[in-house]
């Protein structure tokens, strides 16, 4: 009788972690890329303005991944890469020319280079065909400012070229976003994603061979870096087990 017990007590505890399995959405790994839309004082481009960081948008890629150990809650991870074009270069060049007062300047800048580095939570919520994972991330942002170069003409005379050189910094940084994903043959799903992205690294600049203080100098940039992430990608989905 009691071996009988035994035997019936084990097939309910089996047959119980069996339906709590069969209930976890499945785990996945993915791959994705898109644009990335800077937001705030980073993408705006007041010259007067240190604050303005002349940030225009570009391209981002990433891998991430996540494991579901219930219908809804998983623990993933994201590893990110975004760069941003310097914008409105003209302006730039136009603020300088005017501030030092010279005939010709011409500005040549390279681009904003983010890394991301983030674990945290995932959230499933299945709408059959399409489920709805929504995330929220938190680690390291690795950054980096464009190398910014101002040649000076006047009267004909070239007076050299001063640049105000590339800054890293590291920083704390989350990412909150949110993503529907279709399946398109067993295991294989695409993934329509936004997401909203946050860091605060503070960059000390240095700027070499400058020779007139007047007009826009920049010696450290300490602006929140946020903005928009817009992807499309794929992703292989675990079996459900």
């Amino acid at each position: 009788m009691r071996s009988l017990r035994t035997v019936f007590i084990t097939c309910i505890l089996f047959s119980s972690v069996s339906a709590v399995a069969q209930d976890k959405a499945p785990s996945f790994i993915g791959v994705n890329g898109g644009i990335s839309l800077p937001m705030g004082n980073w993408s705006k481009t007041n010259y007067e303005d240190n604050k303005s960081g002349f940030a225009g948008a570009g391209p981002q890629v990433a891998i991430d991944g996540a494991y579901f150990f219930s219908k809804h809650i998983g623990v993933g991870a994201l590893v990110n890469y975004s760069s941003y074009k310097t914008r409105d270069i003209n302006g730039l060049s136009a603020g300088y020319q005017d501030a030092f007062d010279v005939d010709q300047v011409t500005t040549t800048a390279g681009s904003y280079r983010l890394w991301n580095f983030l674990p945290g939570l995932y959230f499933n919520f299945p709408a059959h065909p399409i489920s709805i994972t929504a995330r929220a991330l938190a680690g390291i942002t690795h950054a980096t400012t464009p190398l910014v170069a101002v040649d000076v003409m006047d009267a004909d005379i070239d007076d050299g070229t001063f640049e105000q050189k590339e800054s890293t910094a590291n920083s704390f940084g989350f990412d909150l976003g949110v993503g529907i994903s279709y399946p398109v043959i067993k295991q294989i799903a695409i993934n329509l994603r936004a997401d909203y992205f946050y860091s605060n690294p503070d960059f000390q600049i240095e700027n070499t061979n400058r020779q007139n203080k007047a007009g826009r100098l920049v010696n450290e940039y300490h602006q929140p870096l946020t903005g928009i992430n817009i992807s499309l990608g794929v992703a292989y989905c675990f079996s459900k087990k």
